[in-house]
């Protein structure tokens, strides 16, 4: 969440430490045990991260870096992205000059939000291929997660000029120009936000999530009939899209549309949530009674455990006691 609305580029986690595979320290008893610890590389200590590694090992290894590449790919189509790694490594190890099997390392890295082993081979793939667009865009993505707004928006720019030679790596393509979008945002540079959603969009005109994140820009700059306008946008893509229903019911809770903004944000969240989240954009927008209403209709709901209307409540009364004038911001 950003903002109080939803982004919706990729975060993550805070950095995980990198762990070297508790396979290491399994005994099983014997000199073959001892084999198979000695057949552990140094690219699978520094980059595999999964369940354990020994059953890997013990299977008959690929003899070519094409090889295992193919053993790699075929397990991301079944969703067996522990056997992917593990092959990918083993392509790395075959061909230590394999960017593309150091990216897939990072991507699946960067999903299971190991970040800085995620960086890490990105930064050695460029090494390797300089012009790689998709590990900019893994960078970047890395770097907004870290608030490193300068060197993200060099790593997005630099993925949207190789990647816009590639039609066929659209979607990477499509995250680089989100990304700068949001940096965009957060600096307060929103025309050229505005100018990078709708390169995105070109893309792929019925995204909800460049929509949503376009909507979002809008909303910033208080243009509520844009926004709203956006995050409808959206909802025609998805009328599930969670982001774009909470976002669209915020947009209405600005211009105290009440009603209507419990009718959105009542399609993502249950209607205690609905109405503290309305109760604290009035707050914020000094409708202190309005704010106090939609607290106690939040608490009334959740009486037992809702605390944080509790809390916003008891803020609320004393932002009163202080400023009587919030009584006429009806």
């Amino acid at each position: 969440m950003y903002g109080g609305l939803h982004m919706t580029i990729k975060t993550a986690l805070p950095f995980c430490k990198i762990l070297i595979s508790a396979g290491l320290t399994m005994i099983l008893g014997g000199c073959a045990s001892n084999q198979i610890n000695n057949d552990v590389s140094a690219q699978q200590s520094e980059y595999y991260q999964g369940k354990e590694i020994l059953p890997f090992l013990a299977e008959q290894q690929a003899k070519s870096p094409e090889e295992a590449i193919q053993n790699a790919d075929q397990a991301m189509s079944v969703n067996d992205s522990d056997r992917a790694l593990f092959n990918y490594i083993r392509a790395y190890e075959l061909d230590d000059q394999h960017s593309y099997a150091l990216l897939r390392i990072g991507d699946i890295h960067y999903n299971r939000n190991n970040l800085a082993i995620s960086y890490q081979a990105y930064q050695q793939a460029l090494k390797l291929d300089p012009k790689l667009g998709e590990a900019y865009k893994g960078s970047g993505m890395i770097l907004l997660h870290n608030k490193s707004y300068s060197m993200a928006t060099t790593s997005f720019t630099q993925a949207i000029e190789y990647l816009q030679e590639q039609p066929e790596k659209q979607k990477p393509l499509l995250d680089s120009y989100i990304g700068l979008g949001i940096i965009n945002d957060i600096t307060g540079q929103h025309i050229q936000a505005e100018q990078n959603y709708k390169a995105a969009i070109k893309l792929d005109p019925k995204s909800p999530r460049v929509q949503t994140n376009l909507g979002y820009s809008y909303y910033m700059q208080e243009k509520w009939v844009n926004a709203e306008s956006a995050f409808n946008k959206a909802l025609q893509s998805d009328n599930s899209y969670s982001p774009a229903w909470k976002n669209l019911g915020l947009t209405y809770a600005r211009q105290e549309r009440y009603n209507e903004a419990i009718g959105a944000l009542e399609q993502v969240m249950p209607i205690s949530e609905a109405y503290n989240d309305i109760g604290y954009i009035c707050m914020i927008t000094q409708r202190y009674e309005m704010a106090a209403l939609f607290l106690r209709k939040a608490i009334k709901e959740h009486p037992q455990y809702y605390t944080v209307a509790q809390q916003n409540l008891t803020r609320v009364k004393r932002l009163l006691a202080s400023n009587p004038d919030g009584r006429s911001k009806l």
